[in-house]
């Protein structure tokens, strides 16, 4: 039995003395994938400082039938604070700014699809918007530098649904870069 390319050129595959396949093969990570060919990898910038503890400082919407794919975080923080992430519900938000995030591929024309916000107390005043419990918290004992945050088990948004950042200090700034795609 002869195995084709399945692309019609005619080429064949070969098999040695043992059965089995000779190939050269090129793999990519499944992020790079996504990014060079499908040009949907993006990193959303922040820096925010709440007005009082525990505020919600970033809200992160997936408007995408793709799942939101959250790859981690870079964080630097001005002083003493812990900062942690948890999934939300669609409610409004209390004064919020919107960002942009920017796409990694070059030659990509897509655009993030969502609602992305910064705030000093995102879920405070006239806001609906629920919180659950912490997914993860990161917890600083003065000024750091800025360093990453690998999500091990990378953090899944499906449509309709958000992430959000909150910390437990007021007046400390948080400045971060998250690191997101969009995948079936």
């Amino acid at each position: 039995m002869q195995i084709e390319d399945g692309i019609g050129k005619g080429y064949k595959a070969t098999v040695d003395s043992e059965n089995r396949l000779l190939t050269l093969s090129v793999t990519k990570t499944l992020e790079r994938h996504i990014n060079e060919d499908e040009g949907n990898s993006y990193n959303l910038l922040f820096s925010q400082a709440p007005t009082a503890n525990d505020d919600c400082i970033l809200y992160m919407l997936n408007s995408s039938v793709d799942k939101m794919v959250v790859e981690g975080m870079w964080l630097y923080v001005s002083g003493a604070c812990e900062v942690y992430y948890a999934f939300a519900d669609t409610g409004t938000r209390n004064g919020a700014v919107t960002l942009t995030p920017v796409n990694l591929n070059s030659a990509s024309g897509s655009v993030a699809e969502g609602t992305f916000e910064r705030g000093a107390d995102l879920d405070g005043g006239a806001a609906t918007v629920t919180i659950g419990n912490p997914l993860n918290l990161f917890k600083f004992t003065a000024e750091t530098a800025t360093s990453i945050f690998n999500f091990e088990q990378d953090l899944i948004i499906t449509k309709n649904n958000a992430m959000v950042v909150l910390c437990d200090t007021a007046g400390v700034t948080v400045t971060g870069t998250v690191i997101f795609n969009y995948h079936p």
